[in-house]
């Protein structure tokens, strides 16, 4: 194998570890979602799933701000470093008081429950924090090894519940708390010594953390509050059956959703390194991987809608509209055609100009679901509209992302 044969090979093994990466973080979710749905009875289930979303709630927004910042700001300044140490202290106190109280409501009272959830939540947000150091680093195959050490050792652990007894939400629980220790274990084993000493929280630079870091987690947030308000729309105006059927279609493209979240976390540590080295910019980045991620979403999204059906029947039980798994396709598409620019600007610390673009996005999207659903008593145009709003924001930030290189 010659020299460049054997650089592309590894240039190629590199941009494949951020999309495995999260396959594999996407796939222990997924997993335990079925072993509680099975294990569980309906009551311990439906606790299960609000407690699931609010982990998934607080880890998005912990990465959207202080993860997000280990990358984007200058984390060996000693300033900045006891800011971002301040703000991930404060998270996981807030995160830990409202873990308990809520684990305390859903479980009817069960302190070891809440305990278990509590500290499940603490160390998947340290967890986090390893993860982000390690993608600020661009070591994304460690980052495999780290997700593939929570995978076993949580699904270690669930076997030893099911081997003494009944699984129990404690111990599904308790088991993704292991889990999650063990990846914080492997992150440190894994991170240098000068990426963990020093690391005392100071205000010094909070300001400044903290000013990225709210707009970060705003915008983070954005997209999963405007998908949960479009599932409200559809209730509202059609009926709960309907929400079944636009997440069966939503859950038949959802290996693409996969893609573009790992190649979003590799584009954004990748522009954040450039930016730190000036010399090292590539302005033309962004519009490559743009076309790239649009052409492949493309391409595998047209391939899963002609198999919506027997997709949909493995899934959900039932077949699918393909109208519908190809609205959720222009919808991806919208998205992977803007998210290379948003990386970038959001690496020049854009992300305020970022979070006002998609927040107009979301609006939009969501004002056209809810005047279509006035008229129209079908759901696979829900999709279809929102995509009207993503294209918007691709369109503005490629433009702020093209302003941003002058």
């Amino acid at each position: 194998m010659t020299a460049t044969a054997a650089r592309s090979v590894r240039g190629l093994a590199a941009k494949a570890a951020p999309v495995l990466s999260q396959g594999i973080t996407a796939g222990t979710s997924l997993v335990l979602q079925i072993l509680a749905a099975r294990a569980l009875g309906l009551a311990e289930f439906g606790a299960f799933a609000l407690l699931l979303a609010l982990l998934v709630t607080a880890s998005g927004l912990y990465t959207g701000g202080v993860g997000d910042a280990l990358a984007v700001l200058d984390r060996h300044d000693p300033a900045t470093r006891a800011g971002i140490a301040a703000s991930a202290l404060g998270c996981w106190a807030l995160c830990l008081a409202v873990a308990v109280g809520t684990a305390l409501v859903v479980a009817e009272g069960e302190p070891w429950v809440a305990a278990a959830f509590a500290a499940m939540v603490v160390l998947r947000l340290a967890a986090e924090t390893a993860r982000r150091l390690l993608m600020a680093r661009l070591e994304f195959w460690r980052l495999v090894v780290n997700d593939t050490a929570h995978l076993v050792v949580t699904l270690v652990a669930v076997g030893i519940f099911a081997a003494t007894g009944r699984i129990t939400l404690l111990g599904l629980l308790a088991s993704m708390a292991m889990g999650a220790g063990a990846a914080v274990l492997t992150g440190i084993l894994q991170l240098p010594a000068d990426e963990l000493r020093r690391v005392r929280p100071g205000r010094a630079a909070l300001a400044q953390v903290l000013s990225f870091a709210a707009w970060r987690s705003l915008q983070a947030a954005l997209r999963p509050a405007a998908l949960l308000a479009s599932r409200v729309l559809v209730s509202a105006f059609l009926s709960l059956a309907a929400v079944g059927a636009l997440e069966a279609g939503r859950l038949v493209v959802a290996p693409l959703q996969v893609v573009i979240n790992g190649a979003g976390g590799f584009l954004l540590s990748d522009f954040a390194a450039r930016e730190r080295q000036s010399a090292a910019r590539a302005h033309g980045r962004a519009s490559r991987a743009a076309k790239i991620l649009l052409l492949g979403t493309g391409i595998g999204g047209i391939s899963l809608a002609l198999l919506s059906n027997p997709l949909g029947r493995l899934l959900t039980g039932s077949e699918v509209d393909p109208l519908l798994v190809l609205g959720w396709v222009a919808y991806l598409m919208s998205w992977a055609a803007g998210l290379p620019h948003v990386t970038e600007a959001v690496a020049r610390r854009k992300a305020r100009e970022v979070f006002l673009i998609r927040l107009v996005d979301s609006l939009l999207g969501l004002a056209l679901v809810a005047a279509a659903l006035l008229w129209w008593d079908g759901v696979a145009v829900v999709p279809w509209l929102m995509a009207c709003g993503g294209a918007y924001s691709s369109w503005r930030v490629r433009r702020l992302a093209i302003r941003s290189r002058a």
